[in-house]
Formats: C-alpha cells, structure tokens, sequence
C-alpha cells in the first residue's frame, strides 16, 4: 500500500496545525454554520486527544495540509488497549482519488503497531462506494457488522437532514494487504448502492432518503437470517453470504 511521494504524513502538535486540522475536515464535511463546524470537530477536542498521546495526523504536500486523521487506542474486551480506533478522517475536495487517504492509512498501521495495536476499526457510511471500495477491496478490511442510525442525529454540513447508518470495519494490521472483490458464491445475495451518494443527496434528497433505507432493510433483513458481509463485488454491490458459505469453502 502506497501513497504519492510527495506527501508528508505527521503527527499534529502545535495549535496551529489543530486549527487547520478542523478547519479541513469542517471544509471537507461542507460544515457552514457554528453549529455544524463544532458538529463535525472542535479544536479543543483535538488539542486533548494530541496531548494524551492520541491520533492526531496531517497529510502534507509541502506547507499544505491536504489531509488528516483523528483516532485513539480501543480497548480490547479485557480492557488493554488492542487496537487504534478511527474516528474521522478527511482529504481535500482536490487532492481525493490521489493517494492521501492510503498515505495516512499507511502512517496509522505503523503508529499502531509500534504501539503494540495488531488492529484498527473504524466506521463509514455503507452508501459512500468510493469508501466502501477502499475499505473492503483496495486494502483488505473486514465489514464486520451494519448499526443503524450508529450517531443518531448528526448537524454537520454532510449528514444534516440524513441517517446515520454505518458499517463496521476491523483491518488486521499483521496480515499481508489482499485487497479484491468479493467472491460470489452459491446463496449469496446483493445490496446494490448508489454510484455517487453525495450527488444524489443534492439532486434529489427524497430519493437518497430512499436508497438510504433500502439499504438498512436489505442488511437487517439478511443479517438477522445469518448472513455475514462478505465485502464488495466488481461492480460495487455489497455481497453477503449465507450461513452455509462456511460449508462451501
């Protein structure tokens, strides 16, 4: 897994940096009002994750911050900390589709794992194909659950108006990069998304509204009888698989 070599990846310390550090990701949540930009971020949130010794990264091409990310070491089920959690990360409207997001994903592997975290988990939302085909193909996680309206209500510019559904991914930072599309096999059933969620959010909001919840019925109904996310196909479908997948392979 590669980035540009260009792009500087660091961890975010000075105030400075934090402010710019929100003022991207208000910029890249399309974040308007104050209520919307503390929504997505605050500085001083920030500021305390960084001083703890948190995750607090920027990408940089040269001076310009064009990306960074926000997250913290999760504990395990016994309570240490087992792997570096995700919280949010952004990449400028002109630099995505270019290698940022894979450079700050290379820079949070090593972070975690000189810090003894095998593991990172975060969430994104399951209508964004372009996420969902860095995730589950380009670097290999694994769609391990679907929540429902995971936030609740969220005002910050990008899901304002919308529901908060998520999946959940788990990436094993110990195992060889495998990125593909998801093997279809006997059973298996597909949730199809829209190509461009944002777009359609913006022509004609009714429609997203519906897909949205297509999308929830489709993953609870199939979830709920034992199916389990197998990833994406090549057509960027989410392909589940039944509960006699295990018994084929």
């Amino acid at each position: 897994m590669t980035g540009p070599p260009d792009l500087n990846v660091v961890l975010l310390r000075s105030p400075e940096h934090l402010d710019a550090a929100a003022e991207l990701l208000r910029s890249v949540w399309r974040a308007r009002t104050e209520a919307e930009r503390l929504a997505v971020i605050s500085t001083t949130t920030l500021r305390s994750l960084s001083h703890s010794g948190n995750y607090v990264a920027g990408a940089f091409d040269g001076a310009d911050m064009v990306g960074c990310a926000v997250g913290w070491a999760g504990l395990g089920p016994s309570g240490p900390p087992d792997h570096l959690y995700v919280d949010i990360t952004g990449v400028t409207s002109t630099r995505q589709g270019q290698g940022v997001g894979t450079a700050i994903r290379r820079h949070q592997r090593r972070w975690a794992l000189d810090r003894g975290l095998r593991r990172m988990r975060w969430t994104f939302d399951p209508l964004v194909a372009r996420n969902a085909y860095f995730n589950l193909c380009k670097i290999g996680a694994t769609a391990t659950s679907f929540e429902a309206d995971f936030y609740g209500r969220l005002d910050d510019g990008t899901n304002t108006g919308q529901t908060t559904d998520r999946l959940t991914v788990d990436w094993d930072l110990t195992a060889t990069a495998t990125g593909r599309y998801a093997p279809i096999g006997p059973g298996a059933e597909l949730i199809p998304i829209p190509a461009d969620i944002t777009a359609l959010q913006r022509s004609d909001p009714a429609r997203a509204r519906r897909e949205r919840l297509s999308v929830r019925d489709r993953f609870r109904s199939l979830l709920d009888r034992g199916y389990r996310i197998g990833g994406l196909s090549e057509h960027h479908d989410y392909v589940l698989h039944p509960p006699s997948w295990s018994r084929l392979r």
